[in-house]
């Protein structure tokens, strides 16, 4: 289930997304992924990235954005059809971390693991 305290949006998922759904592992393909970086502090040459993906269902029938920043870890995944399998949010619980956030795929042969501050999720 979406039992989440820190993603910004999680309330209206879980509002509009049928319980069966509410499974990070139900929307596994990526039909849309942007990434940025951008300087915060150009004298310590700090930067922030940003990573924009969105995702549906396999029927497409729902479509979750979600934008994850300050990230760090390692993002790949089949370039033939944008499946990725097992994903799984896991939300920390120490606040003086910068990592609140970790998104994995429980599947072995998927190197997909993010570290991130903050996410954002917008039905679409």
């Amino acid at each position: 289930m979406f039992e989440y305290k820190r993603i910004d949006g999680i309330g209206e998922l879980k509002a509009k997304i049928p319980p069966e759904l509410q499974k990070w592992y139900c929307f596994g393909t990526i039909l849309e992924l942007r990434y940025c970086a951008r300087m915060i502090d150009e004298y310590f040459c700090d930067y922030t990235n940003q990573i924009v993906m969105l995702l549906t269902d396999a029927k497409q029938q729902y479509k979750i954005e979600l934008t994850l920043y300050n990230i760090k870890g390692n993002l790949n995944f089949d370039m033939a059809n944008g499946l990725f399998s097992g994903f799984m949010i896991e939300e920390y619980a120490d606040p003086a971390s910068d990592n609140h956030f970790h998104l994995y795929s429980d599947e072995q042969d998927i190197d997909f693991s993010l570290y991130c501050e903050k996410i954002r999720a917008v039905l679409r």
